[in-house]
């Protein structure tokens, strides 16, 4: 067992950050029976690499931020993701196209226009065109040009002017289909009050992806870090003000994750996709 536990947290500009999240800390040592130490970060690539260089033990990371210190060293893992309210902690990337006469397909948008986000985008560009290659759908071969819109809400759009044929966007796919669901872009487009929400139809979804990735090192003590995903998991319950200062915008509660429920960003970085992901000439 370590002397101690130290904890990284990404903190960009927020100048409380150590007084805010001081719950959490003191939440933590009780459920560890160890003293932690708090490192603030200024950004996820710092938590990256603090995690994959050994200077910290523990870190809450987007799931992006979890496939890229895992393409690094292979030497995390993860323990909870967080939630945004009672439904399954986990959202999609998802292929959105205008309603048909009868179900659209993928194989029907062949040759069409696809509305995408910047190269850099998560949801709206790395993890659907990465799942649609491991579906057997090279993007850049299947639709005759990608599209790059400024936002999800104005690919929606444009495939309802008709400017593209299909669209990606992301969706909790949980909750009321007719509402446009919990949240995601179709809940945007749905709330924004904008015509032509019955007009839409999805068409494709990646797998699962969790929200947060509250990381470990691997080579932590096997009992310290079921010591941690059992507190973790209660801290809603028993400490609503601990688990509020590290996940503030997701206070649904914990949920246990392994390393295969980030396989969809993963494979962002796999030989096999990645390539697939830089534009031409890149």
């Amino acid at each position: 067992m370590p002397d101690r536990l130290r904890l990284g947290v990404v903190v960009a500009s927020d100048e409380g950050a150590r007084d805010r999240v001081e719950p959490f800390r003191l939440a933590l040592e009780e459920i560890a029976d160890l003293p932690v130490d708090l490192f603030l970060m200024d950004t996820m690539a710092d938590a990256v690499e603090a995690l994959s260089s050994g200077k910290i033990d523990y870190a809450r990371l987007s799931p992006s931020a979890y496939a890229a210190v895992y393409q690094l060293c292979s030497c995390v893992e993860p323990l909870v993701t967080a939630a945004p309210d009672d439904f399954p902690a986990r959202f999609y990337a998802v292929l959105v196209a205008k309603r048909g006469a009868e179900q659209v397909t993928l194989a029907d948008l062949k040759g069409k226009r696809l509305a995408v986000g910047g190269t850099h985008n998560v949801t709206g560009y790395r993890v659907p065109l990465a799942n649609l290659a491991a579906d057997g759908v090279d993007a850049r071969v299947h639709f005759s040009t990608l599209v790059e819109v400024k936002d999800p809400v104005e690919g929606i759009r444009a495939v309802l002017d008709g400017r593209v044929d299909a669209a990606l966007a992301w969706s909790t796919l949980a909750g009321e289909a007719k509402n446009g669901y919990t949240a995601g872009t179709l809940n945007d487009f749905y709330v924004s009050g904008e015509r032509g929400f019955k007009d839409l139809e999805i068409v494709w979804r990646s797998p699962p992806i969790p929200y947060s990735a509250h990381t470990v090192r691997k080579d932590l003590p096997d009992v310290l870090k079921r010591r941690l995903r059992a507190g973790l998991m209660d801290m809603r319950r028993e400490a609503p003000d601990a688990y509020l200062a590290i996940e503030p915008d997701l206070p649904g509660g914990f949920e246990p994750v392994v390393h295969a429920d980030y396989r969809p960003v993963l494979r962002t970085y796999e030989n096999d996709y990645a390539a697939l992901l830089d534009p031409p000439g890149q």
